[in-house]
């Protein structure tokens, strides 16, 4: 069975310069109070606009990745009913300490006059070092891509040119949207991989409804990846019998690379890419254990085995079962590495309802002890009938009550979990740690993403926020 151990460092933080005494959760929380977790500071708050007079707005930042040198954010507008003809951006931070511009604004607009692209719905950093027929290139090749939230339909990969500065698009697969159905067909996650049989690099797109799509490095076309014209693997003809709650569709939400070989999340299944010139993919492992999900497994990360051989993959089951699970390669064999609702309702001291961790991946960070822990962000629904603890706030959509501030999970190596909190910014609650990334900027540190406005409306909600490695995971062995 996994030890379990909570952590929860609640001393004075400092916000925008001004100090604060963060609310505690407990007497035992505020004993415990220490100088932890200084060094927390807000890097992107919304309402404001760059140096080039463009909009800081935003309901969430989905995704943060770093790339060239530098750090981007997948920024959006859904639910935002005062800015609804703002669209999506990809905002940049060039070094630390700077300030957040806009990089890309997606500002098409509906013919109703709202914005065409709602959000960044995945972002993703694809790797080339040959080309479509296994050629070594002169040069690695490395692109940041990223998808939306499209109103028209149609489904578009944007590539940046790091030389130029513009996203050119290419169209993956298109839908007419159906009149009263809520669903758009999107891009949720990208990865990458080496072909073990052919040695060709590819680029992957997971997009529902469709499925698994590969791309290779192209030079002659837009954005420098040329897509297939139909899936690797189409998820349309997978089964939904069997997987309660799952709303009429299939996401493909993460990625992961394990042993050398390609995996996949599918709703609750896992899938693994069998190498070569017919390239196919084969189910691993569906959960059998679903509960009520929107969206099945998110997550998918290569970790070390417990037994000390070989690699395992954990992955993050979102929903009403919500846990995290390790599952053997080999054969697709499933254990609990972390029941979060029974650890999250001890570490707070009330009921749990709804989950989501990992909403993208977790994030593999090296601690101070040159050991690589495992970062996972947090969003718990908290049922309507639970009695609050004292220093909880809760946030209130349309759909459920959530805990109010932003938490995320440390996993040790030895598969030992710390809980932290991220500090509360002030009159403005942050619901949900969406996304993680290790700074890109010699000597600085981590930066956590997040909000989720989950189906109600709301306005300025997105949230970026900085922390030393120190304040982010010390003391988590």
């Amino acid at each position: 069975m996994t030890k379990l151990r909570l952590s929860f460092a609640l001393p004075v933080i400092f916000w925008f310069g001004v100090g604060l005494l963060s609310p505690c959760y407990s007497q035992e929380a505020t004993g415990a109070a220490d100088t932890k977790q200084r060094g927390f500071e807000v890097s992107f708050a919304p309402g404001a606009r760059d140096q080039a007079g463009h909009l800081l707005g935003g309901t969430e930042v989905r995704t943060l990745v770093a790339h060239a040198g530098k750090l981007f954010a997948g920024n959006g507008y859904w639910e935002d009913q005062s800015e609804s003809s703002q669209g999506a951006e990809i905002l940049v931070l060039d070094r630390p300490g700077g300030r957040w511009r806009v990089d890309h604004v997606f500002d098409e607009l509906m013919p109703t006059g709202r914005a065409r692209h709602l959000a960044i719905a995945a972002m993703g950093e694809a790797k080339f070092t040959t080309d479509g027929l296994g050629k070594p290139l002169a040069n690695p090749v490395s692109i940041l891509l990223a998808s939306t939230w499209d109103l028209s339909g149609e489904v578009n990969i944007f590539a940046r040119d790091d030389a130029t500065g513009d996203w050119p698009g290419a169209t993956l697969a298109y839908d007419e949207r159906i009149r009263g159905v809520r669903h758009l067909s999107q891009v949720r996650s990208f990865g990458s991989h080496r072909d073990r049989v052919t040695g060709i690099d590819y680029a992957f797109a997971g997009d529902d409804p469709h499925g698994i799509f590969n791309g290779v490095y192209d030079p002659s076309v837009p954005g420098r990846i040329r897509w297939s014209q139909t899936p690797e693997l189409d998820i349309s003809a997978i089964s939904l019998a069997d997987f309660p709650g799952i709303e009429g569709h299939l996401r493909v939400t993460s990625f992961a690379e394990c042993n050398d070989r390609l995996y996949a999340t599918v709703g609750q299944q896992i899938y693994e890419r069998v190498d070569g010139a017919a390239p196919q993919w084969r189910l691993l492992y569906s959960n059998r254990d679903p509960g009520r999900s929107e969206s099945g497994l998110r997550g998918l990360t290569c970790a070390p085995s417990p037994t000390g051989q070989g690699q395992v993959l954990l992955a993050a089951v979102e929903g009403t079962a919500g846990r995290i699970i390790r599952v053997d390669p080999h054969d697709g064999s499933e254990a609990t590495d972390l029941d979060l609702h029974d650890f999250l309702g001890k570490a707070w001291g009330m009921d749990v309802g709804y989950t989501i961790a990992a909403y993208n991946d977790m994030t593999e960070v090296r601690d101070n002890h040159g050991e690589d822990v495992l970062l996972i962000g947090l969003e718990a629904f908290i049922p309507p009938e639970t009695q609050v603890p004292t220093g909880h706030r809760l946030f209130n959509p349309g759909r459920g009550r959530l805990e109010g501030d932003a938490w995320y999970l440390i996993r040790s190596p030895n598969g030992n979990y710390d809980l932290r909190r991220i500090p509360p910014r002030p009159g403005q609650a942050m619901v949900s740690t969406r996304s993680i990334v290790a700074s890109p900027f010699h000597g600085d540190a981590i930066y956590f993403g997040g909000f989720d406005a989950n189906k109600a409306p709301a306005h300025n909600t997105a949230w970026i926020v900085r922390a030393t490695l120190d304040a982010a995971i010390g003391g988590s062995h």
